[in-house]
């Protein structure tokens, strides 16, 4: 069997559970939360480019779909813990950084180099392909939010008042740009 075919048939991150000390009507797995990244950054790809803002399309695509992807070794370690002080956050940041390569075993040496690469930009979030994950990726996390709460999860609501928050906060001149297109004027934005 081929090392890369071998790679294909792991599937951890469908078996996370993301939220795992929230109670949910319905549980979302990394997988599922990563689709809706990389489809929710295909359209804000869309608009950017209906403004005429360059980004380089296939690195968010590549980046949104790994966005998560150490979550396959650490599962999804939940907010108040994961934030709970700076030191917390570095050791998980530094832990995550030490396997990621291990999620990336059995593709070829410059695959994994690239996929690396990619997560790193994607996590210090410094050029905008990254912002831009990192906007798919609260989008994604608004719309979880805004479904459990349609089905009457309260749980769901200070999470998803806190995303809302964040992004009227965003500053970024290309989200300045699309902003209203993505955006209901009724948030306050």
């Amino acid at each position: 069997m081929s090392n890369t075919f071998e790679h294909f048939l792991g599937r951890s991150l469908s078996h996370v559970v993301r939220f795992n000390g929230t109670p949910q009507h319905f549980t979302e797995s990394v997988a599922e939360h990563s689709f809706y990244t990389v489809y929710f950054a295909t359209t804000v790809l869309y608009f950017l480019k209906q403004a005429g803002e360059e980004v380089d399309e296939a690195k968010v695509m590549k980046m949104a779909a790994i966005h998560d992807v150490e979550e396959g070794f650490s599962g999804d370690i939940v907010n108040p813990f994961k934030h709970y002080n700076e030191q917390i956050l570095d050791a998980i940041r530094s832990v995550n950084e030490q396997t990621i390569g291990s999620m990336f075993e059995n593709l070829p040496a410059g695959l994994q180099e690239e996929y690396i690469v990619l997560w790193k930009e994607e996590s210090a979030q410094r050029t905008k392909e990254s912002q831009i994950v990192k906007l798919a990726d609260r989008l994604s996390l608004i719309s979880k939010c805004y479904e459990e709460m349609k089905v009457g999860n309260v749980f769901f609501k200070h999470i998803y008042e806190g995303e809302i928050k964040e992004m009227g906060q965003i500053n970024y001149p290309w989200w300045q740009k699309i902003r209203d297109d993505i955006m209901p004027p009724t948030l306050g934005i």
